[in-house]
């Protein structure tokens, strides 16, 4: 066993030992020999595939408590150190998932998903730059992955670089034409870059295939409600709370120089621009702001 892994094993043996000394009946055998202890005592086995997959879904802090068991046992497997990633981001530990890839990338560095993993934690911690260096060597590794390009795309919307974003979504939805995040981060960038008429034709494709999806109906409503088809916007509007798509809509005619019915405020910073939204997820827009797909 090597050195890394024993020291990652420590805690665990720790609480292992304990465990049998309260379980101990005072009769145990001295005499076995550490590998032979190690070669049956079940807690030192990795668990089988059946329990890694009823403990996927366990709840969020049992799974990572688990996983980080798993983990201590294999610390080289790849397989055990992306499920722990992906168990410790159900309780946003998005920092230990930073060090977590940052370790797994020197023993695998040709893995994708390991640096995928680290982006969008990278990316929950506003690190946008970091995120697009990952995903940039990511989409090296697998350049035929949908996801990784247009998680790069992403990326490189929060970096305002929607120019370079819009190759990197083109590039996603050749090898998948019917990605709907993609197509709606797609319009999305559009639109923040100006050209509202591609905008709306993305979006379109994205609601057609995906009618229900509430993100792809709000970003189409207010692409509508910026070229001043307010009517249009509020019957694409869909599920979105009408009081919502009218105070956006009120806000957009203000933005216009427009008279409204009822008396608006001027719009606040943050509603004149994109909500925030990190590569895996988003937040609720706080006026006439796009909303972002999260995985692209």
């Amino acid at each position: 066993m090597s050195s890394a892994r024993t020291g990652k094993l420590s805690l665990a043996v720790a609480a292992m030992v304990a465990l049998a000394s309260c379980a101990s009946n005072g009769n145990a055998d001295l005499n076995v020999s550490s590998d032979t202890k190690a070669e049956v005592d079940p807690q030192f086995v990795p668990a089988t595939d059946d329990e890694r997959e009823v403990a996927n879904r366990m709840p969020p802090l049992e799974r990572a408590n688990f996983w980080a068991v798993e983990y201590a046992k294999t610390p080289e497997d790849l397989d055990t150190a992306l499920n722990f990633a992906k168990a410790l981001a159900t309780i946003n530990s998005h920092e230990r998932i930073i060090q977590l890839m940052t370790e797994t990338e020197v023993i695998h560095p040709m893995s994708a998903d390991v640096k995928r993993l680290k982006a969008r934690s990278l990316s929950a911690m506003d690190n946008f730059a970091g995120a697009r260096r990952a995903l940039q060597a990511a989409a090296v590794i697998a350049p035929d992955d949908a996801g990784v390009l247009a998680s790069l795309g992403l990326a490189n919307d929060r970096l305002g670089d929607h120019t370079t974003a819009q190759v990197a979504y083109r590039q996603a939805l050749e090898i998948d034409p019917e990605r709907v995040a993609t197509l709606s981060n797609y319009g999305f960038s559009l639109a923040l870059s100006g050209d509202l008429n591609a905008a709306e034709i993305h979006l379109r494709r994205a609601m057609a295939l995906a009618e229900t999806n509430t993100n792809v109906q709000q970003n189409l409503a207010l692409v509508l409600g910026l070229q001043g088809r307010f009517d249009e916007m509020m019957a694409v509007a869909g599920d979105a709370p009408a009081d919502v798509m009218k105070r956006n809509a009120d806000l957009l005619r203000a933005l216009r120089g427009e008279d409204v019915t009822e008396t608006t405020a001027p719009p606040s910073a943050a509603e004149k621009s994109p909500n925030a939204a990190t590569l895996e997820e988003e937040t609720t827009a706080a006026g006439p702001s796009l909303r972002r797909n999260g995985a692209g």
